[in-house]
């Protein structure tokens, strides 16, 4: 779920023209092959060889590769910058205002595809603006840069979240609110889009936990939000919908009165009620050893 920028060569080799190791943490070398096939928004997957991956050696630090191991190589490719023309200045050289400034324009750019209903589009802008706020640069920083870097963080990932969620893919959304709870345990936004996600993929009891957050978190700031409440709302009608349900279909298996017998008929009929081959269903036989033994001999 974190994106990488690095930098495609033509030519063949793990380090760049200065010698230096590629940017990012995929260094091989089917990245560059696999991604000059390929155009801004498309996905693609690709079996890599050893020689163009990890090579004979293998990797044993993270990701840990066997020997001479072929890989899979799942690529989306989510912009472009740059040309041999006008190079792209690498993110390595960039000083944190410059960083900052690309991370903000791709997180507007993002805003404006979302307001216009283009949802994949503000998926890649908001990945874009993560790539600038790698977890190296982001460990270096201190101060009001820290503060001012995180606050970018958890806006990308919470974008993320808001667009995925628009999307249908409630399990990407759940993966992106993550990410700002580990940076902002109090995000209220958060916990309100954790709960359609999750009332996404009907779990609604963890979803109307997460409302029940977000509603404690604004009112302890002295606010009401209304697509809180309307979501706690549903949420409970959802869960005491289910539970009559569930309530219904119980009542009907454990009824011990039908047309006016008692327990004793009511096993016997469902003992009635096997197949021919004698075999029963569970529910049958777990009536029928509930209510005592059937009066019916034989099998």
């Amino acid at each position: 779920m974190e994106p990488i920028q690095f930098t495609l060569s033509a030519r063949t080799g793990i380090a760049d023209e200065e010698g230096r190791t590629r940017d990012g943490p995929a260094r091989v070398e089917a990245l560059d092959a696999c991604a000059m096939t390929m155009r801004v928004g498309e996905r693609a997957t690709f079996e890599c060889g050893a020689a163009l991956a990890y090579g004979k050696e293998g990797n044993f630090s993270f990701p840990a590769v066997g020997k001479d191991r072929a890989v899979v190589l799942d690529l989306e490719i989510l912009g472009a910058r740059g040309s041999a023309a006008a190079p792209e200045m690498r993110q390595r050289d960039m000083t944190y205002e410059q960083r900052v400034e690309r991370v903000r324009a791709h997180r507007s750019n993002g805003n404006a595809a979302f307001a216009g209903g283009r949802a994949r589009e503000a998926v890649r802008e908001y990945s874009m603006a993560l790539t600038y706020l790698t977890e190296d640069f982001m460990m270096q920083l201190f101060d009001k840069y820290e503060v001012e870097a995180h606050e970018e963080f958890v806006a990308a990932h919470g974008n993320l979240a808001a667009a995925y969620l628009r999307l249908g893919a409630f399990e990407d959304a759940v993966t992106h609110v993550g990410y700002v709870l580990k940076v902002d345990e109090n995000n209220a936004k958060a916990y309100y889009r954790r709960g359609k996600a999750r009332a996404g993929l009907g779990q609604e009891d963890a979803a109307r936990e997460d409302f029940l957050k977000a509603k404690k978190i604004t009112e302890a700031a002295g606010l009401v939000d209304a697509n809180v409440v309307k979501a706690l709302r549903e949420i409970d009608a959802a869960i005491r919908d289910r539970e009559r349900a569930t309530s219904a279909a119980f009542k009907g298996i454990f009824n011990t009165k039908t047309d006016g017998g008692d327990a004793s008929s009511n096993a016997d009929a469902n003992v009635a009620r096997k197949p021919p081959d004698g075999g029963g269903s569970f529910i049958s036989r777990a009536v029928a050893s509930l209510f005592g033994k059937s009066r019916r001999e034989g099998p």
